[in-house]
């Protein structure tokens, strides 16, 4: 480092640091040459450290770093794995190799571009929301200067709009018609799903004690685990309910059992928890096979495919349907919050609507009779 006194009486030098992995040349003056030393001697520092922290660390290295450190042990399983999805659709598309700061705002829209040709923008959003958290804590850790993520337009395709969120009424009436042709387990869990609106892991966890047929009701006290554990789980808001189920229901499911017991005995399938739904395979059925049997019925009927969950929605607007009002549908449901219960309210079936609007007519419209004045021919003249 070699200082100079300038004509004016101050000290000047000029040095070569790296940033952002290229060299550069700064100059500094100052009137005292001692200062200038020392913000010289600042700047290499700096310069040094800033290099080291932000050029040494590959994306894989402090993804694992990242893992290790403040989720594994602190986050679900679930969470992991979305993680994991987004790490690996990002590694596929920029390489292993690459540095953890030499991302810009760009490079990464256009891995954003590239997700969302493929996937949904649900889906999009999903893995932009986990790779911006691991870039915020590089950030924040000193590792990176700016997170690359922040600000990036999330595009991809709207499934919402090309799938169906309910089944009309008219096509429910068609469904049980079908599901009551013969009985099997996934179509026992399709019966249960429109006509309680209960969760694909409450139905699944259900066991003979929680049926009463006398009361004619369902206590769901406890969810499945179906994805990780394979065992009882809290139900998703931690709080018990009871369900009042109809007479077509009771005498469905008192058939369903007498079949699930002569189909147990058949594949000796032992049965200690008292599964309703436990198939050959010692364990409830899983929601891929609900679905596809699902999926075979829609067509069957010739109704638009509708997923398992979607029927949770179909008995939310058969509940309203019904003149059931909002407080008891959401307990119904199991919904913590009754706001949760409104949103279901924007998948309204043509055939509430027609009914809603048949409503305002008879509410709102004017009886007329030969001694009623006649609001449009004998209206009052206001002075003006």
């Amino acid at each position: 480092m070699k200082i100079k006194k300038l004509k004016n009486g101050k000290y000047a030098v000029r040095l070569r640091i790296k940033v952002d992995g290229e060299w550069k040349e700064k100059r500094l003056t100052d009137t005292s040459e001692t200062n200038l030393m020392y913000k010289a001697s600042k700047l290499l520092k700096q310069a040094e450290h800033d290099s080291s922290s932000l050029k040494e660390w590959k994306f894989k290295e402090f993804y694992e770093l990242f893992m290790k450190t403040f989720k594994e042990g602190k986050s679900s399983q679930s969470t992991i794995n979305l993680y994991d999805l987004a790490y690996n659709q990002f590694v596929d598309y920029f390489g292993e190799k690459r540095k953890l700061n030499s991302i810009d705002a760009v490079q990464y829209q256009q891995f954003i571009n590239h997700l969302s040709v493929d996937y949904a923008i649900s889906t999009v959003d999903t893995r932009h929301r986990k790779i911006r958290a691991i870039f915020n804590k590089a950030v924040h850790l000193g590792y990176m200067k700016k997170n690359p993520a922040i600000g990036a337009h999330i595009s991809g395709h709207d499934v919402a709009k090309t799938k169906a969120q309910f089944m009309e009424t008219d096509k429910v009436h068609l469904l049980l018609e079908e599901l009551a042709n013969f009985h099997s387990i996934s179509r026992a869990v399709i019966f249960l799903a429109v006509q309680t609106g209960m969760r694909f892991e409450e139905i699944i966890a259900l066991t003979k004690k929680d049926i009463n047929f006398a009361k004619r009701s369902i206590t769901v006290n406890k969810a499945w685990d179906y994805k990780y554990t394979n065992t009882f789980i809290d139900t998703k808001t931690k709080k018990s309910r009871v369900i009042y189920i109809d007479n077509s229901t009771v005498q469905y499911l008192q058939s369903y059992l007498t079949w699930h017991t002569d189909y147990m005995k058949e594949h000796d399938i032992q049965n200690p928890l008292m599964l309703l739904f436990i198939t050959y395979h010692n364990k409830p059925i899983d929601n891929a096979s609900c679905n596809k049997a699902l999926k075979k019925i829609c067509n069957t009927i010739n109704s638009e495919p509708v997923t398992l969950h979607k029927l949770r929605h179909t008995h939310t607007g058969l509940c309203v349907e019904a003149g059931m009002d909002i407080i008891y549908v959401a307990d119904r449901l199991g919904h913590d919050d009754i706001n949760t219960t409104l949103k279901y309210y924007s998948h309204l079936s043509s055939n509430l609507r027609q009914y809603n609007q048949s409503k305002v007519d008879a509410f709102f419209t004017l009886k007329t009779d030969e001694n009623t004045t006649n609001f449009a021919t004998n209206t009052t003249k206001m002075p003006e």
